[in-house]
């Protein structure tokens, strides 16, 4: 078939072996442009065509594929023969379920949405690593906000779709209509937001107690959506943690954003900054003159390109500037890391090489936390596969350097870094 990519006959599931199933399907259902995503059009003409005849009436070729799609998914369908038989529904009924359904909504019809969920390598049931209060979370997304979500994996591990359905969940809570919610924390999001405290309680307020949770509080508490004595102790914790005054127990905006994204509320006040710029006297000053106690410079390199292409690195000049009014600084290394292939062990020795010898040169006092950046969007697994292996490499050379290790980057890149020993700060 034109345009079919074969797929590796190695008895193995993976990705290749859900694209081909995908692409099978796609010819089944007359698609001639075929792409490796269960997308729109894909879903729409297996609504129209296989939805419908669900039961013996499904094509033999149709039953091959969803069968396929069910060994795949650890779950068994009754054999592989194209055959459709009551097997085929009790699979789809344990899949529904482990997504989190019950009752009546446990149809054992593959529908589109389902089917999607289907041919894919998402994960329902609890993986190793995985943790089974995050796995209830997903399944109580799947349950109440379907319609902004789509069916989501409920493996127990928090990762962007996990924090993106919080999000719709939130702007669901907020008034939004499937079509307008985005999944971001917007302005319109924003604005929106309101304070809740000890007494509120629904839905609303069991959303924020999941972003406690997957941030690191809440870990005794009871998801419920009632806001206790006991969680308005942990919204407190959780604003002295990330310097979020007023220091109360209230889950207002600057809390619930800063619990569901990464940047937080940017309209919040801030005591630092980093910057790319060579600091001139003048602009040390601005930043005194907006409160700024702390900023973030880099030991080495350049940005831009072409004509644009300036300075970043911090000089011995600028670092007495800093300090001559009393402002402190805390080294960044960043020299590329554009790209997964960056992170690698090598490069991490090769960095942290580069960082001590800058530092040195600086007189940069032994002791001090020099920040190694991952400047970049790094899914779950990606992130000790890559930033970790760059990690180790960077902590091997630090380690008798005198200095200490700090990772900058996402909130779940620093999480996993230091909760795996690679570095300190």
């Amino acid at each position: 078939v034109t345009g079919f990519d074969k797929v590796p006959e190695n008895g193995r599931t993976g990705w290749p072996t859900i694209y081909g199933l995908i692409e099978g399907l796609q010819v089944e259902l007359g698609i001639t442009n075929l792409v490796a995503n269960f997308g729109p059009t894909t879903e729409k003409m297996y609504d129209n065509q296989v939805t419908p005849k669900w039961g013996k009436n499904l094509p033999k070729n149709i039953v091959f594929l969803i069968q396929g799609a069910f060994w795949c998914k650890g779950i068994n369908p009754g054999g592989f023969d194209g055959v459709y038989t009551p097997y085929l529904d009790t699979a789809v009924k344990e899949l529904q379920t482990d997504a989190g359904f019950n009752g009546s909504a446990v149809t054992g019809v593959l529908d589109a949405k389902w089917a999607k969920a289907l041919f894919d390598m998402s994960a329902f049931v609890l993986v190793p690593g995985g943790d089974s209060k995050i796995r209830k979370m997903q399944q109580w997304l799947n349950v109440n906000y379907l319609e902004y979500t789509g069916i989501m994996p409920c493996d127990g591990i928090y990762q962007r779709n996990s924090n993106q359905a919080l999000i719709f969940a939130l702007q669901a809570e907020l008034g939004y209509s499937p079509s307008e919610a985005t999944g971001s924390y917007g302005n319109g999001t924003t604005s929106k937001t309101y304070p809740v405290s000890e007494g509120n309680s629904g839905n609303y307020v069991r959303i924020i107690q999941y972003g406690l949770y997957v941030n690191g509080y809440f870990e005794d508490g009871t998801f419920d959506g009632i806001f206790t004595k006991y969680m308005g102790l942990e919204v407190l914790a959780f604003r002295k943690f990330m310097v979020l005054p007023e220091y109360t127990e209230i889950a207002d905006v600057v809390v619930i954003k800063g619990l569901l994204s990464s940047a937080g509320d940017i309209r919040r006040s801030a005591d630092g900054a980093d910057t790319s710029t060579q600091l001139t006297r003048s602009q040390i000053q601005t930043l005194v003159d907006n409160d700024i106690k702390i900023v973030g410079r880099y030991l080495t390199g350049t940005v831009g390109i072409g004509k644009d292409e300036r300075n970043k690195y911090l000089t011995t000049e600028e670092l007495n500037n800093i300090f001559s009014k009393n402002l402190s600084v805390f080294p960044i290394y960043q020299d590329g890391g554009a790209a997964l292939a960056y992170f690698t062990y090598d490069r991490g020795l090769s960095d942290g090489k580069k960082a001590i010898d800058a530092a040195k040169n600086l007189n940069i006092p032994l002791t001090t936390v020099i920040y190694f950046a991952v400047d970049l969007d790094m899914l779950g697994e990606e992130i000790l596969a890559y930033a970790g292996e760059y990690f180790k490499g960077v902590s091997a050379v630090m380690s008798y350097s005198g200095y200490q290790t700090g990772v900058y980057g996402t909130r779940n890149v620093c999480s996993q870094i230091i909760n795996n020993g690679y570095a300190s700060f």
